[in-house]
């Protein structure tokens, strides 16, 4: 695996990004999370949530407005 960068990934996505799930999410949500996994992996990735335990607000998340995030290590398959 190599490594392919650190991101700030709204926390109202880590469902569908660790488990495909998309219970809650609006159809934006979802058209964003797939732009940002077609633009940046699309063989397929690895995430490591290294900042779960610290979500922090940030006002440019790697996709949609400002929102609470956590960092993730993503990979590529």
């Amino acid at each position: 695996m190599r490594h392919a960068g650190t991101f700030q990934i709204p926390t109202y996505a880590i469902p569908m990004l660790e488990y495909g799930d998309t219970t809650g999410l609006t159809d934006l949500d979802i058209e964003l999370v797939n732009g940002f996994i077609e633009a940046n992996f699309p063989h397929g990735y690895m995430v490591d949530w290294t900042g779960i335990e610290q979500p922090y607000f940030a006002s440019h998340p790697e996709f949609g407005i400002a929102a609470e995030v956590v960092e993730a290590d993503f990979y590529h398959a």
